[in-house]
């Protein structure tokens, strides 16, 4: 009977390692844009319209210069403002990946299918020292 137990308990524990390995920024459908690229473009006309996803007193403490604040909890309301400028590819990130998950099949589902994510997402490029903003206007239309 202890075994049993035991057993399950093991088996629980190995599933839910398997499922944090499994739940990282690796397993995006959309492609990625390597940050040292959105770095170069960063001031440019090439810079692209970037969305981060997170809330906005997350987006307060950090985010890329540039970016505009679209909670992945308003993302479906404000599809509008995910829609670049011609020539202007659309980026979108968070902390780690778990937003940008979430924020993938719902513009897909919006027809929005060009659009790439932040490779390492916002915590590869702060480990890379990239430059960041704090505060800031959190909508595009502001």
């Amino acid at each position: 009977m202890y075994w049993r137990i035991l057993a399950r308990l093991i088996a629980g524990i190995f599933l839910m390692a398997i499922a944090a390995l499994v739940a990282h920024a690796d397993d995006l459908m959309s492609p990625a844009m390597p940050a040292a690229d959105v770095k170069a473009r960063l001031g440019t006309p090439q810079a692209p319209l970037m969305v981060d996803l997170r809330t906005p007193p997350e987006f307060a403490i950090a985010h890329l210069p540039g970016a505009v604040n679209i909670p992945v909890s308003e993302l479906e309301k404000r599809l509008d403002e995910t829609r670049p400028d011609e020539g202007q590819d659309l980026l979108i990130y968070c902390l780690n990946g778990s937003r940008t998950r979430q924020a993938e099949p719902l513009l897909y589902a919006h027809d929005i299918n060009s659009f790439y994510h932040l490779e390492g997402e916002l915590e590869g490029w702060l480990q890379k020292n990239y430059p960041f903003e704090k505060g800031g206007v959190p909508r595009k239309t502001w």
